[in-house]
Formats: structure tokens, sequence, C-alpha cells
């Protein structure tokens, strides 16, 4: 990681004139708050790697996705009073039940990819054949390990935020809304999405400093996706 910092200190991304050589400097040129970004994003490529076949996702997808969805989080933090790395951090984890249903599918039987299986609903699939769906896959995961209770239940109920009190399950629902419509959604997805006003609401949010955070995180999106490429 350490490396892969360096590395990306002496990109052209970050163009500089003397040649980094330590973390220190990396980090000086970077800034922290970069740092954390680049760091997260970097650890999602490695670990988002592989694609979903059952779930017709390409691992690049993925990845960009999750970028995407965090970046835009980070965007949104202000506005809803929240912790932006706290965000940033949900939205790099969202499809990490995705993931760990895809590892375990060789356990079961035969399972059809979702496109191919007759099936509408996403959730319902992933129920009918693993017997859970990626949001409580991720949210078991993510409680063993010790992430905070906020952050799990943001994942773990953020395709069903309807009704539901916890602001960081709305922001994560309209993250998520706002990624598909600037096409980087996933498959299966879509139908879990729109912006909704209780959304907004829940997170002190209008439409237009959504609109405004999509342009934002657009920038900051192609500067990480370019520097961890």
């Amino acid at each position: 990681m350490v490396a892969r910092l360096i590395q990306i200190a002496n990109s052209s991304v970050y163009a500089r004139d003397e040649a980094v050589g330590s973390l220190e400097e990396a980090v000086v040129t970077i800034g922290f708050r970069e740092v954390h970004r680049l760091v997260g994003a970097v650890a999602a490529t490695q670990l988002q790697d592989q694609p979903l076949r059952l779930h017709g996702v390409e691992g690049s997808n993925l990845r960009e996705n999750s970028l995407f969805v965090a970046v835009l989080m980070e965007e949104l933090a202000d506005a809803a009073e929240e912790d932006p790395c706290d965000c940033y951090t949900i939205g790099l984890l969202r499809s990490i039940g995705k993931l760990a249903l895809e590892y375990v599918a060789h356990d079961f039987v035969h399972i059809p990819a979702f496109a191919s299986s007759g099936e509408t609903d996403l959730v319902q699939w992933e129920r009918k054949y693993w017997g859970i769906d990626n949001c409580e896959a991720a949210g078991r995961i993510l409680t063993h390990w010790r992430l905070p209770h906020e952050t799990v239940l943001a994942i773990q109920h953020h395709y069903t935020p309807l009704g539901r009190h916890n602001p960081l399950i709305h922001l994560l629902a309209l993250a998520s809304a706002a990624t598909s419509r600037c096409f980087y959604g996933l498959p299966g997805e879509h139908v879990y999405w729109s912006v909704t006003p209780e959304n907004l609401t829940k997170d002190g949010v209008t439409e237009r400093q959504l609109n405004r955070a999509c342009s934002r995180a657009e920038k900051t999106f192609k500067r990480l996706h370019t520097a961890t490429a």
C-alpha cells in the first residue's frame, strides 16, 4: 500500500517537480484527505478485482460503482451533517455482500445467473438461492468486523429506506440512486432507487445541492479512478 501511494504521488495526476520517495512526502504531496480516499480506492480495487458472474457485474463496473457512491456520499456528508470519512467508507463497502454471496456460490447447487433466472427482483433471487440477500450478508460481515452500528444499518437497509429513521440509510439510498442516474449503476438495482422527498428531507439535502454534489463527485471520481487505474 505504501509503495502504491508513492507511485500515485509521482503520477501525472499529482504533477510534482521532484520525485516523491517516502510515505511522508506522499502524504504532504497528496494531502491527508486525499490519502484517505486513495487508500480506500486502492483497497476496493484489490477487493473487487473479480467479476460477479452470477450478478452480471464486471469487476471494473463494481469498482466504478463503489467509488462513485463513496465520493458522492462524501460530497453530501456536510449538508447531511455526517462525517465525510465515514460516508466515504460506507459507499466503498456497500456491495460487499454481493462479493460474499458470489464467493460461497460453489457451496450450493447450481445457481442460475440473475439475468437468465426468470426473476425480476434481485433480492428475491438472492434469497431464493442463498437464503439471504446481499444487504443482510453485508450486515453480518460488517458486524463481525466491528464497524459502527450506524454504518451496518445504512448498508443493511439502504434498498428499503422508506419509513426508517437513520439518516445514513437515506443518504446511501440517495447516493446510490444518483450514481445510477449518472450511469454507474449495477444490474438489478435500479428498481430500488429513486430520489424521493423523504430521502432529501431526512438528509437535509435539496435537489439543487444533490445536482451540485454529483458534478463535484464526477471530478473527484475521475481523478481517483485515473490515479488508481
